[in-house]
């Protein structure tokens, strides 16, 4: 099989796309002559809240030690008693505000 340079295929075409592609690319990378401006920030007094907010929620102990104390005592001596109605109740609320907020 003989291999002839030209076989239909016209790869100047792509090449002068290209190049001229890159010509108005680089045009437009130049940077204008105007003022630089400096990036602000500003926190709206909402914002500010809830980081104040957050911050207060970090310092809480996960753990309150004298409640754990005082239940670990009772379990010990046997007068932990458990109110199967007031559990219920608290379960079946929380259940019903999930899904109020889903």
């Amino acid at each position: 099989m003989e291999i002839e340079n030209n076989q239909g295929i016209h790869i100047n075409a792509y090449v002068n796309q290209v190049q001229e592609k890159t010509k108005v690319d680089s045009s437009d990378n130049k940077p204008e002559k105007s003022a630089v401006k400096a990036d602000t920030v500003v926190i709206s007094d909402a914002a500010k809240r809830i980081q104040e907010a957050k911050t207060q929620l970090d310092n809480i102990p996960d753990v309150r030690a004298e409640k754990v104390a005082k239940l670990k005592e009772q379990v010990e001596s046997g007068t932990y008693k458990v109110d199967a109605e007031k559990t219920a109740d608290k379960l079946i609320k929380e259940h019903l505000i999930n899904d109020l907020l889903k």
